[in-house]
């Protein structure tokens, strides 16, 4: 399941962290373990995201799923861009070929077809998580048949001492991806402690719960009989 892979890869984010603890006196050394620790977190978070999308797919794409019963926007992110190729294509035996392939689709727009399996692809759906911003996030559960916006309003967050802290969804998630671009784009002067970390690992594993559990319950919606 995504949440344990995303688990399994936070444990390597939590021993860089304590290791930069070990070293702050050596403050180059902490920064530089502080940086990666938060570029490796992101990175473990949107690979989650893209396995959300990926079990989602392969929970509803049986082959024993009415079409009517499929959300519109993920019958949309496997349908319009084959028609983009079709009609971009000027190669006229690529078109053809193309178009010979359109009838796996069409099923997907006929309310009482089962689309076969492999008629929705895990890969394609996933390919949709361009990063761990808000806008992505809300877009991908929202074409798993979400009506809100998964990042709208606050969480929960545990600390490690035991207190909670109410925390902005869209804002944390804002601060712990500009963190990670600025390192990656080189920014130097961007320089996480090791309390940052600390604070962006507890939100994203309490986020990541959340929404495993949401792709649960939105899967389940749809292979359910009435």
């Amino acid at each position: 399941m995504a949440l344990e892979i995303f688990s399994d890869g936070t444990t390597e984010v939590d021993l860089l962290r304590e290791l930069a603890v070990a070293a702050e006196q050596r403050e180059a050394e902490a920064n530089a373990l502080c940086r990666a620790a938060v570029v490796l977190l992101v990175s473990h978070f949107e690979s989650f995201l893209k396995t959300i999308a990926e079990e989602y797919v392969d929970a509803v794409g049986t082959g024993d799923v009415e079409s009517s019963r499929l959300p519109r926007g993920l019958r949309e992110a496997h349908t319009l861009p084959r028609l983009e190729s079709i009609v971009t294509s000027r190669d006229e035996d690529q078109r053809t070929a193309l178009l010979k392939k359109i009838g796996s689709i069409a099923a997907l727009w006929n309310d009482d077809a089962k689309p076969p399996k492999g008629a929705l692809s895990a890969s394609t759906f996933a390919r949709l998580v361009t990063s761990a911003k808000a806008d992505i996030i809300n877009d991908l559960f929202a074409r798993m048949g979400n009506s809100a916006g998964v990042c709208d309003g606050d969480i929960e967050v545990p600390g490690n001492n035991g207190d909670v802290v109410t925390a902005n969804i869209e804002l944390s998630l804002r601060d712990v991806v500009t963190c990670r671009n600025d390192i990656a784009h080189g920014k130097a002067d961007r320089k996480p402690t090791p309390d940052d970390v600390r604070r962006y690992l507890d939100f994203l594993r309490t986020f990541a719960e959340r929404l495993q559990r949401k792709a649960l319950v939105l899967s389940a919606a749809v292979v359910q009989r009435d």
